[in-house]
């Protein structure tokens, strides 16, 4: 679905070139979850950008469905961390969803009836005419998960969405993801800075080294399609993984290859 080939950024800073992510290759199935960590400043939003066609690699590609992003792509959608930017405050919960729709050409009946099966989703059934401000921080972030469910995309992007609400909300809407992309069949990159998070969430976590970036280790989480907060998280397995992908971050902090 996703293919990462030999991706790179290049910076120029005072008429020098600095190197955020050099040669950096993976893949991702089709109905696949995958978290992405790393250290702090290696370059994870940098990368989603490029797979979404926001911004243009340096050298490489990012290929979905097996052509070469040069824009944002067909069926891709993309949820970022700061929800409260991303709503349009002006405009009315169900008309934040409902805007990418219009470019579908899908008649207003239709429209209405994918933003309210959307809001249903994401527990917010009935909110179409509530002003974004009225709503909570994780509220807010299940609008903005909304719109990009209503698109029906079959990639979905995730850069870091949960890092700005409570512990509480985070695990709601953690939960909420994996529910999601249970019924849905759609294919999630998660962009995430949380250890815990990567592991309670993918099928696999991609642990990025440090700049000039590539991808450091591959860890399989095998904790099953069934998560509990409580008892996935207190499980032995979870701690092994969780540690497991602690030690590839501190390495990769140290600078080891």
């Amino acid at each position: 679905m996703l293919e990462v080939a030999g991706i790179g950024r290049d910076y120029r800073v005072d008429g020098e070139v600095h190197t955020a992510i050099d040669a950096l290759t993976f893949q991702v199935a089709e109905g696949e979850l995958v978290c992405v960590v790393g250290p702090s400043g290696c370059g994870k939003t940098t990368l989603l950008r490029m797979c979404a066609g926001l911004l243009a690699p340096t050298r490489g590609a990012a290929l979905v469905d097996g052509r070469e992003v040069d824009g944002p792509p067909e069926d891709t959608a993309v949820v970022f961390q700061e929800y409260g930017r991303s709503l349009f405050p002006w405009m009315r919960v169900g008309a934040n969803v409902e805007l990418p729709l219009k470019r579908l050409g899908l008649t207003r009946a239709q429209r209405r009836e994918r933003v309210a099966e959307a809001l249903r989703l994401v527990d917010l059934e009935g909110k179409e005419r509530v002003w974004p401000w009225q709503l909570s921080g994780g509220m807010q972030q299940r609008v903005a998960i909304a719109r990009a469910i209503a698109f029906r995309p079959r990639l979905l992007l995730m850069d870091e969405p949960f890092a700005a609400v409570d512990a509480q909300t985070r695990a709601d809407l953690e939960d909420l993801i994996r529910d999601l992309w249970a019924r849905l069949g759609i294919t999630v990159v998660f962009i995430t800075h949380d250890i815990d998070e990567s592991v309670y969430l993918g099928q696999r976590v991609l642990v990025l080294s440090s700049p000039p970036t590539t991808l450091r280790a591959e860890v399989h989480i095998g904790l099953g399609p069934e998560r509990d907060q409580l008892e996935t998280r207190s499980s032995p397995a979870f701690a092994k993984l969780r540690g497991q992908v602690w030690a590839e971050i501190q390495a990769a902090k140290r600078g080891e290859t």
